[in-house]
């Protein structure tokens, strides 16, 4: 401990002058340095230095209106549907579904149509459509006949949905009763 002191008042004596100058010249840079540090951290927190005081004041910020999201409206994107009937999904159950699976995911239509589980998903789904429509309709009777036949729908005494299909049914239900016996089978006695 002794040499420390005989260091030090060695220190106090010689160089005294120069070292107080160079402590200083030190303390002067860390005080620029760290007068500059808490510049910045104000101004990121939002203060301004008042130049008449020199006093730290908070600024008020004006909040700037972003532009809103365009609304999701009930309309389709014709352009993905476009998209989706070229690649041969023209059900709109497999479109919904293809489409749902994109947004909760956030990829394109291209990547949501590249995975396994919604290929497997489209290919159950055609396969039920496709059973279904060859099932016969009614109380379980069984027969050659299927929704797209004309006899099918004469039997039945309705009208399909389809249009064209619907036209030949009409035309046969005519034709039907033009060949229905003209006279009557009871003598008339007037």
């Amino acid at each position: 401990m002794s040499k420390l002191n005989e260091v030090i008042d060695s220190l106090n004596n010689e160089n005294a002058e120069e070292i107080k100058e160079t402590l200083k010249a030190e303390a002067l840079a860390t005080e620029k340095r760290e007068s500059q540090l808490y510049s910045r951290a104000k101004k990121a927190e939002g203060f301004e230095k008042d130049k008449e005081t020199g006093k730290w004041i908070k600024k008020e910020v004006k909040e700037e209106k972003k532009p809103d999201a365009p609304d999701k409206t009930n309309e389709p994107d014709y352009a993905r549907l476009a998209f989706l009937e070229q690649r041969g999904l023209t059900n709109p159950d497999d479109q919904k579904l293809v489409q749902d699976e994109a947004e909760r995911l956030k990829l394109p239509l291209t990547d949501v149509l590249g995975m396994e589980h919604i290929k497997t998903k489209l290919k159950t789904a055609k396969d039920q459509r496709e059973a279904a429509d060859g099932m016969p309709k009614g109380r379980g009777k069984a027969g050659g006949q299927t929704q797209n036949d004309v006899d099918y729908w004469l039997a039945k005494g309705e009208t399909p949905d389809d249009q064209e299909l619907a036209e030949k049914v009409i035309a046969a239900r005519i034709k039907k009763e033009a060949d229905v016996n003209k006279f009557s089978d009871e003598l008339y006695t007037g």
